[in-house]
């Protein structure tokens, strides 16, 4: 009953993002090691999520599908921030942007940086 509930809630939730492309829907893989290797979880949401724990303060590189992410070094969002969208520089090595390993939280990038990665004109750059 409870997997059931849970794939109509993503169900809803891609409809959602799909439907609405200005919304403040966001898809991330996070994986272990540089250079997009190692194990890696998917996530997507709208809002801010934390990581699971098996991968809390464990990310190396990420894969923002084309989008605009905001990883946190703290729980809720908080603390430190790095944001990761198209031409934003090397997403391959946290290392390069002083973040590796230290990602807790994930969220939505500010409206205009999400619209910007949709490949829409902005004065935001």
């Amino acid at each position: 009953m409870g997997s059931s509930r849970l794939f109509l809630s993503i169900v809803a939730l891609i409809l959602l993002c799909s439907l609405f492309p200005t919304s403040y829907c966001w898809k991330v893989y996070l994986y272990r090691d540089s250079d997009y290797r190692g194990g890696h979880i998917e996530m997507e949401g709208d809002g801010c999520q934390g990581i699971p724990r098996d991968f809390n303060d464990k990310t190396s590189s990420v894969n923002t599908h084309g989008g605009c992410v905001r990883l946190y070094e703290h729980d809720g969002c908080t603390g430190r921030t790095l944001e990761l969208f198209p031409g934003s520089g090397t997403h391959m090595n946290l290392k390069a942007h002083k973040f590796n390993d230290k990602a807790t939280s994930v969220g939505n990038c500010p409206r205009r940086r999400r619209e910007a990665g949709r490949g829409q004109f902005n004065s935001f750059w």
